[in-house]
């Protein structure tokens, strides 16, 4: 008799390794496809939406709404009828706790999205979105003292940021606000990563105007990010010693190109992964970024795709260039300044050409610079010679 598949939970990136499983999208006995949502994942960043890569009957839960749970740990198995999971065991509730009385039953979403209270015998419960909560857990502001808009009173996002205001702006001076939990998170990881990992950084200009061109001839909006993140994915691929995680003393090369995208949300930053860019057209990467960017900003992010490179840019904010640090285990990270004209003598006279600065930090135990500076190159020839031979 053939196993199913365990579907496990997956590596949450640039945070925690302990999440909390906020809900369930399916049941015992119900038919997934390939990309159906299977359940939210609660980070301290973000909620993550699970989506399955498997196709068949859900045979077995192993976890519980509300339950903690960890990277790598079985969440479910998948499969048809007559595959076996009984070597799995199902999960247990926690010793003298009623169904009424788990932070579980506060947090059932209907399908629609739309919190209800699962337990009238507790009203004074507070119902709360999970992009909400996660809000609130990261400002540090008690669900008790926050006045739901949302639905039936839930509260929603726009309740806990009306009630972070008093906070913010002038009455921030001389204020002791202690570190939100993506704050920590984001300190903790970093912090690692100087201290771990040896960076170096190698820069290079590059004249944007045929990407440009290609850009304004798009059929979709198509931005500066999208332009370097399809490159860059592009150039990955012919670059495999990049295309890599540090996991502890081995390195792990990964099938797929995937990218990350540094997201800035508020009170802190995330790095939504756009998988298999390397196989996908610019108004593609154009499409899936920007509903990556939306989710990232609105709370809520696609779980599963490790990333194995990010393109962090702030050249919207006008700054030239800036080194950014390694996301970990990944071994290097694309700092992407503001385009520059510049004056340049041609053969049709003095023009103005629109330079662009990438500058690349690696992890110097896996990269070299000259593997980092050929990476440059061949990026720096890709969007000069804009399309890209294939």
């Amino acid at each position: 008799m053939r196993l199913a598949t365990r579907i496990v939970v997956p590596d949450a990136g640039q945070t925690t390794d302990e999440l909390l499983l906020a809900k369930w999208h399916v049941k015992v006995g119900d038919q997934v496809q390939v990309g159906d949502f299977l359940c939210d994942i609660e980070t301290d960043k973000a909620v993550a939406e699970l989506e399955s890569y498997v196709a068949g009957h859900v045979l077995k839960l192993l976890a519980e709404e509300g339950d903690t749970v960890t990277t790598g740990q079985a969440l479910l198995w998948i499969g048809e009828v007559g595959e076996t999971a009984d070597d799995m065991p199902a999960p247990t509730p926690a010793p003298d706790a009623s169904p009424c009385h788990s932070e579980r039953q506060r947090r059932v979403s209907s399908p629609v999205g739309q919190v209800v209270p699962t337990c009238p015998s507790e009203p004074s419960a507070p119902v709360a979105t999970p992009a909400a909560r996660t809000l609130a857990r990261q400002r540090g502001l008690p669900l008790a003292d926050i006045v739901g808009t949302g639905p039936a009173g839930a509260i929603v996002k726009r309740d806990v940021l009306a009630a972070g205001r008093p906070a913010e702006g002038d009455a921030l001076r001389g204020s002791m606000v202690p570190l939100s939990p993506m704050r920590r998170a984001i300190a903790t990881r970093l912090q690692e990563s100087v201290r771990d990992a040896p960076h170096f950084t190698v820069g290079i200009e590059v004249d944007m105007t045929q990407a440009l061109a290609a850009r304004a001839a798009a059929p979709t909006r198509v931005t500066v990010t999208d332009l370097i993140v399809k490159a860059a994915a592009d150039t990955l691929a012919q670059f495999p010693r990049l295309n890599c995680r540090l996991e502890g003393e081995a390195l792990r090369y990964l099938a797929d190109v995937n990218i990350g995208i540094a997201v800035g949300v508020e009170d802190g930053l995330v790095v939504p992964v756009l998988a298999q860019a390397d196989q996908l057209s610019l108004a593609e990467v154009a499409e899936r970024s920007r509903r990556l960017v939306e989710s990232a900003r609105s709370g809520r992010l696609p779980a599963g795709a490790p990333g194995s490179f990010t393109v962090s840019n702030l050249g919207m904010f006008g700054v030239t260039w800036f080194s950014a640090i390694i996301n970990p285990p990944e071994v290097a990270i694309l700092a992407v300044g503001a385009i520059q004209d510049r004056l340049a003598l041609t053969a049709a006279g003095v023009v103005a050409v629109p330079i662009l600065a990438l500058t690349m930090s690696s992890d110097h135990r896996v990269v070299d610079g000259a593997l980092a500076a050929r990476f440059l190159q061949a990026l720096k020839n890709r969007l000069e010679s804009w399309p890209p031979a294939p």
